[in-house]
């Protein structure tokens, strides 16, 4: 895979933009570095001031001692208001509550609680001077605070110190933000020095990225025509001292030294060419006596070939006279079996399609047989149940007969209990005497019902032994009617075996029909084959002594050259 190819010109500018890169970096670092600088001198500035003020206190409360503490705290208080330094900065005192003890510019405040003061930011200036009195002893607080001549608050940096014996909070502020007016002034210089740095640096470079280029341009296009076997190319840059000229004069003699190559491998290639032109001579004149040789052979091979092969058209052509004369016969006498065996195979179709019909008719008549036996075992079964209601219907006349005696034998009973009652007894005793003549009729009737169904009873009896016996006979038929068809089903088998025999005979004798067939026609195109070999065998006899006188020239003209 290719590397990505970046122009020389282009190395050289971005050496240019790393350059300029790297003096931003380093401006943008001066200037950090210049900013901590400032910011820590003023600091220290402020700590020194700090300490002068407190040198103050410490100095007055040396000499009062404890009588005099009140007028001792007066005199400094007195003292340090009086301090100014830088653009008339001064210094206050507040104690630990805060209460302010001292102010120069505001004695308003002097006495007032300090605890709710606060800068734009919400920060509690007096109590985080005392917090940090408390914790250090000594410190620095940054907050922002309204300056004279500013519409917006600005960053203002204070240092506070504690004197213990009075409970004091010795404080001095400046405004820093003429610290960054200060920092971004240099910025601005450094980055118009470091512009013009880079700008100057840059139109040098792009003058000699524009020489550079173009002369390895011209070095490029010289050498790729000196690839390409230009050797009257002038190379540029010869008369130059630096490293191009040199690259210029190397290319120069590796030119003079391919001139010269290429001259004596042109000279050799001549002399190689000349070489092998007589070594092909040579080589063919070796070739065409071994050709006149080898063909002379094949020549005499083809002659006698085609002797032998006229010959065997010849017996070839009376052997197919023959084989197409025997086919004929044998195409009739194959046309005659193939009618004989076609008329019995229709023979056998007729008597398959018989024993087929007479087949279907003995399934039917067993199907009929076995529907019979299942009519005979219905009615059987519905006779048995007939004997077995009229059983039940005399049962139920003996009961009606029993009642009846009993009914007989209650209407006497009445009638003597009626005589027993006399007069008033008469309506019952014409009751009973109508009962007693009822139940004799009743008795009478039943016992005429009895006798028929005994009557039926012995018919019905009679009835079931009859279909008892014709159940038995058409079972009997129905297993005769099944060997009948299980026999006809056996022998159209056969019959459609003999027939699918007869048929595919049939079709045997069509197929060596049509094959006879085939073979007299093989044996009409094998004779017109041959007598077609035989016409080619004397044309080759004539080809090949063409192709020997043929031969005989070319290899007189090869030796000739």
């Amino acid at each position: 895979m290719p590397s990505f190819r970046l122009p020389v010109r282009f190395r050289i500018y971005s050496i240019v933009a790393l350059s300029f890169i790297g003096l931003i970096g380093l401006a943008i670092a001066q200037q950090r570095n210049l900013a901590s600088f400032l910011m820590e001198q003023k600091r220290t500035e402020l700590g020194h001031l700090a300490q002068l003020a407190h040198g103050i206190a410490q100095e007055e409360y040396d000499k009062a001692g404890e009588s005099s503490d009140g007028l001792a705290r007066q005199k400094a208080a007195h003292r340090i208001s009086k301090l100014r330094y830088g653009a008339d900065d001064y210094f206050w005192i507040n104690d630990l509550e805060p209460r302010m003890i001292m102010h120069p510019y505001k004695p308003e405040l002097n006495g007032e609680d300090l605890s709710g003061v606060k800068d734009s930011e919400g920060k509690r200036l007096f109590v985080e001077f005392v917090e940090v009195v408390k914790s250090n002893g000594a410190g620095f607080v940054d907050y922002l605070w309204p300056k004279p001549g500013k519409d917006q608050p600005q960053p203002k940096v204070s240092h506070v110190t504690g004197f213990a014996p009075w409970g004091w909070v010795i404080g001095t502020g400046v405004y820093v933000d003429d610290l960054e007016a200060q920092v971004w002034r240099n910025t601005k210089a450094m980055a118009a020095a470091t512009t013009i740095v880079v700008g100057v640096i840059g139109a040098i470079t792009l003058v000699l990225a524009r020489t550079i280029t173009a002369a390895l341009t011209a070095m490029n296009h010289s050498v790729t025509k000196l690839g390409q076997g230009d050797f009257d190319i002038e190379l540029p840059g010869i008369r130059r001292y630096d490293e191009l000229g040199d690259m210029a004069r190397s290319i120069m003699q590796f030119k003079v030294q391919a001139v010269a190559r290429s001259r004596e491998e042109s000279a050799a290639r001549a002399e190689r060419d000349n070489l092998a032109a007589e070594r092909r001579k040579q080589e063919m004149h070796d070739l065409a006596i071994e050709f006149e040789s080898m063909v002379g052979e094949i020549i005499e091979s083809v002659s006698v070939a085609s002797a032998d092969l006229e010959g065997a058209a010849s017996r070839l052509t009376s052997t197919a006279e023959h084989s197409r004369e025997l086919a004929t016969t044998v195409v009739s006498i194959s046309e005659e079996s193939s009618s004989n065996v076609q008329t019995v195979a229709s023979a056998a179709d007729d008597l398959t399609t018989s024993v087929n019909e007479v087949g279907r008719q003995v399934q039917h008549s067993a199907s009929m047989a076995t529907e019979a036996v299942d009519q005979a075992q219905k009615t059987d079964h519905s006779v048995k149940e007939l004997s077995q209601a009229t059983a039940r219907i005399g049962d139920v006349a003996d009961l009606i007969n029993k009642i009846a005696g009993q009914t007989n034998l209650l209407a006497l009973n009445a009638t003597i209990e009626a005589a027993r009652a006399g007069p008033n007894g008469r309506g019952f005793a014409v009751v009973a005497s109508e009962v007693k003549a009822l139940a004799q009729q009743t008795a009478t009737a039943t016992t005429d019902i009895r006798r028929q169904i005994d009557g039926v009873q012995i018919a019905t009896a009679e009835a079931v032994n009859a279909i008892g016996e014709i159940v038995s006979m058409i079972g009997k038929m129905s297993g005769i009617s099944a060997n009948i068809a299980a026999a006809v089903e056996q022998q159209g088998a056969t019959t459609v075996e003999i027939a699918r025999n007869v048929q595919s005979a049939a079709r045997g004798t069509l197929k060596v029909s049509a094959n006879f067939i085939e073979v007299q026609r093989g044996a009409s195109e094998t004779g017109a084959a041959s007598s077609n070999v035989l016409l080619a065998a004397k044309s080759l006899s004539a080809d090949s002594e063409r192709l020997k006188l043929g031969v005989g020239e070319f290899l007189k003209s090869i030796k000739r050259s």
